[in-house]
């Protein structure tokens, strides 16, 4: 029973080294683009050695993925809240909300667009990776059967609104306007549109016009 407990303690230890490891990566993201962060420099932030960081991440996509993770989790709470109030937020309202989040966080859209582009990714990262997709595609969804949808049409419309936001932000986040604000006006501008396109299927929906 000692040695059980002893094991337990270890483990939790363990995890909470892990923690610090990551919200230290978390803390130099947000001061610079994390494809500039290497393992030594999150290791001196953590004040572990660079071999001690190993320990906890194998190799820097591991790393950069359980960063991402958190940070999509802690996000998708207030999504969460939005799909789940009595009166259910909009399309438009979910897709501004997304789109102006990834354009605030700049570090947490630098690390899913290089997960979502990056070859080879080991198995480990592909399927966390794959559930952080995941909480978005589900939100969408089931705001979109909130609105009346059938279930089984709308995990289909989330998957293709939840990647035409996200292409429209990398499709425009460097566009040739004459300024950053500009640039942001435009994508939610655009992704307001694209927006309107689903609230209008939704229409045709309820009036008993198939999917």
């Amino acid at each position: 029973m000692a040695e059980s407990r002893f094991a337990e303690l270890k483990e939790k230890e363990k995890q909470a080294r892990k923690q610090i490891v990551i919200e230290s990566a978390l803390a130099l993201f947000a001061k610079k683009p994390f494809y500039e962060v290497g393992m030594r420099e999150v290791a001196d932030e953590a004040g572990i050695s660079p071999a001690t960081i190993y320990r906890y991440f194998p190799s820097q996509e591991e790393l950069f993925n359980e960063a991402f993770l958190q940070d999509i989790f802690a996000a998708s709470r207030d999504f969460e809240a939005m799909v789940e109030k009595d009166e259910p937020a909009s399309i438009e309202q979910f897709g501004v909300k997304f789109v102006e989040h990834l354009i605030e966080n700049e570090s947490t859209f630098q690390m899913m667009t290089y997960l979502m582009l990056k070859d080879n990714l080991t198995r480990p990262v592909m399927g966390k990776f794959d559930s952080v997709t995941k909480i978005f595609f589900d939100l969408f969804a089931k705001l979109l059967c909130r609105h009346g949808v059938a279930k089984d049409s709308a995990r289909i419309y989330a998957h293709a609104f939840v990647a035409s936001i996200t292409g429209i932000l990398m499709t425009f986040r460097n566009a040739p306007l004459k300024d950053k604000s500009s640039r942001r006006d435009h994508i939610i501008k655009v992704v307001k549109i694209t927006a309107s396109l689903y609230a209008n299927q939704l229409l045709g929906h309820k009036n008993g016009i198939r999917f």
